[in-house]
């Protein structure tokens, strides 16, 4: 049985080991291209999971009013001395994705980028209620899953219906079509593209979507 209290430190010894990147993924580059297009200057948007703050410095440096947070206190903190080092503003919370300290319809536009997987399926789907919940209106959202096709699906100790538990315990989701359709209730797509990167393929679903305003 996994228990979340051990999430948080699993991700400060991941932040502590793991090189460091100084580039912003490049899909992100695309979607802030699109805010760029879609939104006004000074836009506030989210990076939640934000890790070290690649994508959040990016953000920053595009001229939007950004905001961060991450269940790692050490993620944060690198994330600040390299935010601190551009000599950019950005607000950078330690705060878990399905609690997230934000009032509602505070954001114009929210990612989510290589986090929501890493949780179980009710933690998934929590996490997707909260950033339509401090979304506007006409927000913008960019998630990405893994699919089931994944080479690592069915590795390590299955935890739940196809979640499996990484060497350090953390689980590991891979998501069905029906459940990626369930999450996006309540908002409009834009872009629902599934990928298939390298010869063992890593397989995964990268969603842009808007938030209903009906």
């Amino acid at each position: 049985m996994f228990d979340r209290s051990t999430l948080q430190q699993a991700w400060n010894c991941i932040h502590q080991e793991k090189p460091i990147s100084d580039w912003p993924q490049e899909d992100v580059v695309a979607f802030a291209e699109r805010l760029r297009w879609q939104l006004p200057s000074g836009a506030r948007v989210l990076d939640a999971g934000c890790g070290r703050g690649r994508n959040t410095l990016y953000l920053a440096q595009m001229g939007f009013a950004v905001y961060g947070c991450d269940l790692s206190p050490v993620a944060i903190q690198v994330a600040r001395q390299r935010i601190q080092k551009a000599n950019a503003t950005v607000m950078l919370h330690v705060a878990d994705l399905i609690r997230l300290p934000f009032p509602d319809s505070g954001f114009e536009a929210a990612i989510c980028v290589h986090v929501l997987p890493y949780q179980l399926k009710a933690d998934i789907a929590q996490s997707v209620r909260e950033l339509w919940r401090i979304l506007k209106p006409g927000g913008w959202l960019y998630l990405d899953l893994l699919d089931c096709d994944d080479a690592e699906y069915g590795c390590g100790p299955e935890l739940e219906e196809h979640t499996f538990g990484d060497p350090d315990g953390t689980p590991i989701r891979f998501s069905t079509r029906q459940e990626i359709n369930e999450l996006l209730q309540g908002f409009d797509r834009d872009r629902v593209a599934r990928l298939e990167l390298g010869q063992r393929p890593r397989v995964g679903w990268v969603m842009w979507v808007v938030k209903s305003e009906g």
